[in-house]
């Protein structure tokens, strides 16, 4: 019996400043017939400020959790910190757990987030859930995991003697070769006097179809004696980009239904079609691949590289000389068909288009646009809402600050470009606030190196960087 399941994006309102973005989770578990429920929070670290203040730039969260009954009266709740080195906080964000045990009711989750080195960088959510009192056999949620290992421990992670690390999202992109899970069943007594033991079927379905993704299906037998941990893992090298549905079925040996739980998750996989000796069995006939002139393929294929996953970049850059022209005609067909099944023509087509204005707006003598960090950054997030052109202020090399209002679920991302040559079109990326894109703690001391060479690599941000006459600073923060 499916109790709770969510995941929320926390969405800033807002804009001035910025905001900190945190993904949340939360599942329900049992124990000794008391209801206890886990919160995962994920909090993307460079949506906190740096301590100025400290030699190491920390980073610090202020989280509040409370639970309100539907009485509106507080049952549970805990207030505390996060803190660490601004640089770790940064590549591996913050994952914190918390658990709260329970009794049978209708309950609202309050989370607040405050940062502490800029109090008004603050957010806010709520989420209602309800516990029900079980009267018959049934699944916890389905808690996904991003690492697992057996422990004697006692510790909030541990559950039925494995140590489990959550995994707070259900997209698997192209990074991700496996999904980890963990459940629990819980047997009522009549159950466990009729049945001695019980069929599980874990399985991936196709979401369209309701159908078994291929060999994804796995059967087990199960004892009813005690509650009965279910942790297992499918490898998804070989699971197409889709939408799908982990379920769990638990049979009798009549074959009927007991009960089930299931969870949908997203899946991208760029890698799986784009092995060379996987793209010969690619029909590209009646496509707008066929028909793409031959003196144009290496320059079409190139021109994907913003796009491209890391499999697909190392065969354009080093195998576009070793392969004929109708693998390239393949392979262009199978990167947009992969991205967008409905209409890859559609598709090649705008792209095509964006890639001739990038050219037009950033080539330079040596470099096509799409070559170029602004022409890279343009064809991977689209244009920008806002671009704040500084070619003159004083002690600064050049400079543009190109303001996202949204990329995806993010929201306020912003980047700088720099001119370091003084003479060409070809602006460098020197920073931006986007997870997974270049992030410099030291790109205000960098972009005013002009007057002030020498700096130690070693060196964190000059403090000192609000150079006469600078605006920098404020048009990033604020553009």
């Amino acid at each position: 019996m499916k109790i709770f399941y969510a995941i929320f994006f926390i969405i800033s309102t807002q804009t001035a400043v910025g905001q900190i973005e945190a993904l949340f989770d939360v599942k329900q578990f049992r124990q000794n017939d008391q209801h206890f429920i886990e919160t995962y929070l994920y909090i993307y670290g460079n949506s906190l400020r740096n301590n100025l203040d400290t030699s190491n730039y920390d980073k610090s969260v202020e989280v509040l959790q409370y639970i309100e009954n539907d009485k509106n009266e507080i049952v549970d709740f805990k207030k505390y910190n996060i803190s660490g080195n601004a640089q770790s906080i940064n590549r591996n964000g913050i994952l914190d757990q918390q658990r709260f045990s329970l009794v049978d009711g209708e309950y609202t989750i309050n989370l607040k987030l405050k940062d502490i080195n800029d109090t008004t960088n603050k957010e806010e959510h709520l989420q209602k859930i309800s516990l029900i009192k079980a009267t018959k056999t049934m699944f916890s949620d389905i808690e996904l995991l991003d690492r697992y290992w057996k422990s004697d421990s006692s510790t909030k992670l541990n559950k039925s003697g494995i140590e489990m690390i959550p995994l707070v999202t259900t997209y698997f992109g192209p990074e991700f070769n496996k999904l980890a899970y963990y459940s629990e069943i819980y047997f009522d007594e009549e159950t466990k006097k009729n049945h001695e033991s019980l069929l599980l079927t874990q399985s991936i379905l196709i979401k369209e179809s309701g159908e078994i993704a291929g060999q994804y299906n796995k059967l087990k037998k199960v004892s009813t004696s005690s509650v009965f941990p279910i942790l297992n893992s499918f490898d998804l090298n070989n699971l197409p980009t889709g939408n799908y549905i982990l379920k769990l079925n638990l049979i009798d040996k009549n074959q009927q239904l007991i009960n089930s739980q299931e969870l949908s998750f997203q899946r991208t996989n760029l890698n799986n079609s784009m092995k060379l000796n996987r793209l010969n069995a690619v029909s590209i006939m009646n496509t707008f691949a066929h028909d793409l002139p031959s003196d144009s393929l290496n320059e079409f294929m190139k021109c994907l590289v913003p796009l491209a996953s890391n499999l697909e970049k190392n065969i354009i850059d080093n195998k576009l000389e070793e392969i004929d022209d109708t693998l390239k005609r393949q392979f262009i067909y199978s990167f947009w068909y992969n991205r967008y099944p409905s209409d890859p023509a559609l598709f090649w087509n705008k792209y095509k288009n964006e890639v001739k204005k990038t050219n037009q707006l950033f080539g330079t003598k040596v470099r096509r646009g799409y070559q170029t960090d602004r022409g890279r950054i343009y064809l991977k997030y689209g244009p920008p809402n806002t671009i704040t052109d500084r070619p003159n202020e004083p002690s600064a090399y050049p400079y543009q600050v190109w303001h996202y209002y949204k990329i995806g679920r993010f929201n306020n991302k912003r980047f700088i470009f720099y001119l370091p040559d003084l003479v060409s079109n070809d602006y460098v990326i020197l920073h931006s606030n986007l997870q997974g894109e270049y992030f410099n703690n030291n790109w205000k001391t960098d972009l005013h190196s002009r007057n002030t060479p020498g700096r130690s690599v070693d060196a964190l941000q000059n403090p000192n960087d609000t150079q006469w006459g600078s605006n920098s600073n404020l048009f990033f923060i604020n553009p």
